[in-house]
């Protein structure tokens, strides 16, 4: 009898924590290689998912019958009471539950999806090292908290057929069926009231960007060095920031003047930001892009770039405004002063702006200041901010801004053969030193309180000095301003976004 050794060769590392361990998958497997394609299939298949569904739940024929199942569940739990030999119960639960498991069932697999996508592209493997966890936290919180209410919403209704068929079992006027039916005229009472919360606090299913909207700004810098890119990208969730860091680097090699591209950069957000105000037409805006790329580029680069496209840059311009809108009015007040020329320009010395919000909720704020040298010399100064009892009480900064002299004259809003305030505003932001400071409040401050801004020269000579006047309500209420915060911010983003689709396909996906 012969007997064939077969060998068997164990291909060993070295390299594996000094410890020596088969490796399973043979001698050419790499761990690099295949694995980022394995994450992103699974991303893309799941997030395929996620709008499949979420299309399917925005229709308006599944939201109206999604809202009006628990008002009609009221109507049939009265009609099996009052009509008991007409009414058939478990006919009644059949039809319920056959309504909830068609109708009910998208908006529920839709969160499970959002809340998965979610935790894989911004939890613990999605996340890098520079990005804030509360901000992700929060995000991921949101997420969890919108698939708890789609799974509420769903049980309720389930229950509720449920015990109209449970009634069932009961004969009439039996005592039982009587409080089964009363049970069911109450699960379907909380149903109206808990789906009407749902509705109301759930955006847009398929959003393209489906974490902007639970999106709160945290941290932030002092001193904005290109205000509009900056502060925009301080209140984007960290995908779409990402997408808009990837807009930046397909634009940049685009620009005809290529010196400065954060300011052409930033002269795009000016644009985006003053059509979304009305303030100029869409030809206006397409002639500007077409001075910063030229006229073959302007669709591919900007009008319908992948990452970011118009009516999305558009979206996210107005998400931020909402979130900031003091600092975008100091922008309006800037501009209005180039179209009348008024003493602030005319002087041709130093302007101060500062705002704050009229409400200082949770006991802090947001204080934006804006210092032009308007003059032709630059000269240092030092700016003071006084928050009376406040948390610290007074912040110096030492500043340079750049001197520009403005215009001697008043200037037309947009001009294509003069010098217009559309490249004076942007000139102006560019060259001013803006600070975006955080002030707060001890928690037994309430009520109406000034914050005052100074601005003297280095020998302590006072140049401009301005007093700011909010009402500062305690931390208590402070999460019900969050939230209202960023419903105001979702609407203006969604109007934003639509009026920028007026002018592209109106095919496209409009957001929430």
């Amino acid at each position: 009898m012969t007997y064939h050794h077969l060998t068997y060769t164990v291909t060993m590392q070295n390299d594996d924590g000094g410890v020596i361990l088969p490796r399973p998958y043979g001698e050419a497997f790499d761990l690099d290689d295949g694995l980022d394609e394995l994450i992103a299939s699974r991303l893309n298949r799941m997030e395929k998912w996620r709008r499949f569904w979420g299309r399917l739940a925005n229709t308006w024929f599944f939201t109206l019958i999604r809202n009006m199942i628990p008002t009609l569940a009221i109507f049939t739990a009265v009609a099996v009471m009052a009509l008991p030999d007409k009414v058939d119960p478990s006919v009644a639960a059949f039809v319920s539950a056959s309504l909830t498991l068609f109708f009910i069932s998208p908006s529920v697999i839709t969160s499970n999806f959002s809340l998965w996508v979610g935790l894989d592209r911004l939890g613990a493997r999605g996340r890098t090292r520079d990005e804030q966890d509360s901000s992700i936290e929060r995000i991921l919180n949101t997420l969890t908290e919108s698939r708890l209410h789609e799974h509420m919403r769903f049980s309720n209704l389930l229950a509720y057929s449920f015990l109209l068929w449970l009634a069932d079992r009961f004969p009439l006027g039996d005592e039982t069926r009587g409080l089964l039916l009363v049970g069911s005229v109450l699960t379907a009472s909380i149903a109206v009231a808990h789906s009407i919360l749902v509705e109301r606090r759930t955006p847009n299913h398929s959003d393209d960007l489906p974490f902007l909207v639970h999106h709160a700004p945290s941290q932030h810098k002092s001193t904005l060095q290109d205000p509009l890119t900056e502060i925009l990208v301080a209140h984007l969730d960290p995908e779409s920031a990402s997408r808009f860091t990837l807009w930046k680097q397909s634009i940049v090699g685009n620009f005809t003047k290529k010196k400065n591209t954060n300011q052409s950069i930033e002269h795009i957000l000016h644009l985006v930001y003053l059509h979304g105000q009305n303030m100029i037409s869409h030809n206006q805006l397409i002639q500007e892009f077409e001075k910063l790329v030229g006229p073959k580029k302007v669709k591919d680069s900007i009008l319908e770039n992948p990452h970011l496209d118009l009516p999305t840059l558009s979206r996210l311009m107005g998400h931020t405004r909402a979130w900031q809108s003091d600092l975008f009015r100091q922008m309006d007040r800037l501009q209005f002063g180039l179209m009348d020329h008024n003493e602030s320009i005319a002087g041709h010395s130093w302007r101060l702006d500062a705002s704050l919000p009229l409400r200082c909720g949770e006991s802090r704020g947001d204080l934006f200041v804006m210092v032009n040298n308007l003059g032709s010399k630059s000269t240092p100064i030092e700016l003071e901010v006084h928050v009376p009892d406040g948390q610290p009480s007074r912040q110096r900064f030492r500043l340079t801004p750049v001197p520009m002299t403005p215009p001697d004259h008043p200037l037309p809003m947009w001009s294509n053969d003069e010098e217009d305030v559309v490249t004076w505003l942007s000139n102006l932001v560019g060259t001013a030193h803006v600070l975006w400071l955080g002030v707060a409040w001890a928690d037994d401050i309430e009520g109406r309180r000034p914050i005052r801004i100074t601005i003297r020269h280095v020998d302590g000579q006072t140049i401009s000095s301005d007093t700011l006047w909010t009402h500062v309500h305690p931390r208590s209420s402070g999460g019900e301003s969050l939230r209202r915060r960023m419903g105001v911010a979702r609407t203006v983003a969604r109007r934003w976004q639509n009026q920028a689709l007026t002018h592209s396909d109106r095919s496209k996906f409009i957001a929430p």
